[in-house]
């Protein structure tokens, strides 16, 4: 049943700012907001206004696309939490993940100068590689292009000038040094080799150019997707920006993007100097500010905002919507002379903290400029010391982080079964979630019975795998200690689970990754966690909350706490050390800032370590907490 536009109402929260009912109603448009102000909730809110009114209508897909693998899971999540009956047709994933679906899917339409003869392989060139690519090429380069080719500047080579270059049908004799160089990287990269090596500006590329090869595709795509959102447009790449405008810049097509100037942190990485700008100019967009910030205290907010006008001394002060529920200073600065003492005092404020507030240890991170890694051992010494745990979400495990992992939807399936397996009752969250997962990848899913058959389906594994659980302890009751055969008790878990999931099937139909081996990688990265859970716990209801480990303080990078919030955050390094590169490039390092600063709800403690040197290059950053007035606590 369909509902009328003026009577549609928000879904799980109270109401939108003004500016956003303006936008959620509008047609192509550009959402600026600052931080906390609910941008991914924005979205997922338009999901429901287009679905339920019926503006997108059956058949009719939403294309969601984010330039995090975390950030397309945590949309995809809002909109299956709040419109489970339209989920199916909400298609959330990566600008990479979604062109090389196109690549992979469509290879035989590239024109036959580009025709690929087998398969890829994905690989990343180094600043090193390049750096000898333009260099042999200057020396081999014709004598018209020789000075422009030892210009071009290797750190920008591939994604400011392969990443937005059309490839012609045909290859075109080069008119300029730059078309000589790119010419050449293909030629070298992709061209000469039956199984070519590719990265994903390149991918993005052969995406771009297939579909620009077929009229039928373009259409089929567009009349599947009337609908396309961007998230965190202002990191989005001139690849990727060339793409979207290629493809989606047509009337049939309605585009929404979302996003921060303040917040673009990816231009190392290619992010465009202002994609808002040009996506008002190129698609005809209607802009909207959003001013509401539901995140971060009054006190926080104004702090944030002596950072925003930094960046832009334009920006809107944002409306805080939320009451302090702290005393005191929210935000302070300490100081140490050792990174021991630095640790120790952290982890001792965190746990009386939690004492006496009875918050929970995830309601706390830690997040520094780079190199969490060398942060973690005096941090998880510290809290291990006052019975807490820390997280290192930034770690590596495989071939993925550990935040990637644990926020993958299959992870998530296969951890969900041996939750539910290892408890009896008690967890109706967890059972919907993954019956919802076992619904998205059954055979059967669009049979009205999938539900129940899904459900009777599921209660078979589970008993068993109980019987396997009881069979299978383990701790040794009769000497007290932990049975040591992980990797065996591991392979044959595993096994179970992708047995149950039926894993090659699943792998195929691309529901739960882009391609099989994406899903193979995440398997491998699931083993390797669960092998090292299964050498700490002592019996298997524990398995699942030490895979997760929600209960940890997380400690991680800024760019992966974008995105996120807690209640209360230490911004660890203050420091040269940790911002060594600040006076390289002081407008995207103080975005970085910017962003890490608004992870905070309602305390934010910053903290500095003579022993990890001076303060000599951040002397900008530090005039700013000066002029806010935030306390500065020597701790010895």
């Amino acid at each position: 049943m369909r509902t009328d536009p003026a009577d549609w109402r928000p879904r799980d929260i109270d109401d939108l700012e003004p500016a956003a009912w303006d936008a959620l109603r509008a047609g192509t448009a550009s959402v600026t907001a600052g931080p906390g102000a609910g941008k991914s909730e924005f979205l997922a809110q338009r999901a429901g206004f287009l679905f339920e009114t019926g503006l997108c209508r059956p058949p009719q897909q939403i294309l969601a696309i984010s330039f995090k693998r975390v950030a397309a899971a945590n949309l995809r999540r809002r909109v299956r939490t709040r419109l489970p009956e339209h989920v199916d047709r909400f298609a959330s994933m990566t600008f990479d993940a979604f062109t090389k679906s196109i690549v992979d899917r469509f290879k035989d339409l590239l024109p036959p100068a580009w025709t690929m003869s087998g398969s890829y392989r994905i690989g990343f060139a180094n600043q090193a590689e390049v750096r000898d690519f333009l260099g042999n090429l200057a020396v081999a380069a014709p004598e018209g292009f020789r000075s422009g080719v030892y210009g071009i500047r290797q750190n920008e080579f591939i994604n400011n000038l392969v990443g937005p270059y059309e490839l012609e049908p045909e290859p075109r004799e080069p008119t300029t040094a730059v078309d000589y160089a790119v010419q050449q990287w293909w030629d070298q990269k992709y061209r000469a080799h039956d199984v070519p090596t590719v990265d994903f500006v390149m991918l993005n590329r052969l995406a771009e150019l297939i579909i620009r090869s077929s009229p039928q595709l373009r259409r089929a795509l567009t009349a599947t997707y009337p609908f396309v959102f961007v998230d965190e447009f202002q990191d989005t790449t001139y690849a990727q920006y060339s793409f979207l405008k290629s493809v989606f810049a047509r009337e049939s097509t309605t585009v929404t993007v979302v996003g921060d100037r303040k917040q673009r942190i990816m231009g190392w990485a290619g992010a465009l100097t202002d994609a808002f700008a040009e996506f008002d100019h190129d698609f005809d967009a209607e802009p909207f500010e959003l001013t509401w910030n539901f995140r971060s205290t009054r006190e926080l907010v104004e702090l944030q905002h002596r950072f925003a006008t930094r960046l832009d001394a334009d920006t809107l002060p944002q409306l805080s919507q939320v009451a302090s529920q702290v005393g005191g200073a929210p935000v302070q600065i300490w100081s140490f002379s050792t990174t021991g003492l630095e640790a120790a005092s952290i982890a001792a404020w965190i746990a009386a903290d939690i004492e006496q507030s009875g918050r929970s240890p995830a309601d706390y991170a830690m997040i520094a400029r780079q190199r969490v890694a060398d942060l973690e051992p005096d941090l998880a010494q510290a809290l291990t010391a006052q019975g807490l745990k820390l997280r290192n979400d930034d770690a590596l495990v495989g071939d993925l982080r550990l935040q990637d992992l644990l926020k993958d939807d299959f992870a998530s399936l296969l951890i969900g079964l041996v939750r539910l397996g290892a408890t009896r009752g008690g967890q109706p969250q967890t059972w919907r979630e993954v019956t919802t997962t076992l619904t998205r990848i059954s055979p059967n899913a669009r049979n009205r019975q999938a539900g129940s058959i899904t459900d009777d389906t599921l209660s078979h594994f589970l008993a068993e795998l109980r019987s396997w659980f009881a069979a299978t302890p383990l701790k040794d009751a009769t000497i007290g200690q932990v049975i040591d055969f992980t990797d065996e008790l591991t392979e044959t878990l595993v096994d179970k689970l992708t047995a149950f999931v039926n894993f090659d099937n699943i792998a195929q139909k691309r529901v739960l990754a882009d391609r099989p081996e994406d899903l193979a990688v995440t398997l491998n990265a699931f083993k390797i966690r669960l092998a090292n859970v299964l050498q700490h716990v002592e019996s298997w209801d524990q398995v699942a909350a030490a895979f997760i480990d929600d209960e940890a303080v997380p400690l991680l990078t800024i760019h992966r706490s974008k995105g996120l919030e807690y209640h209360t955050v230490f911004f660890v390094g203050l420091d040269d050390d940790q911002w060594w590169a600040h006076a390289r490039d002081t407008i995207e390092s103080t975005m970085a800032f910017f962003v890490g600063v608004s992870r905070a709800a309602e305390r934010l403690i910053f903290t500095q370590c003579d022993q990890r040197g001076s303060t000599n290059n951040i002397t900008d950053l530090y005039e700013v907490l000066n002029q806010a007035q935030v306390p500065y606590v020597r701790m010895g």
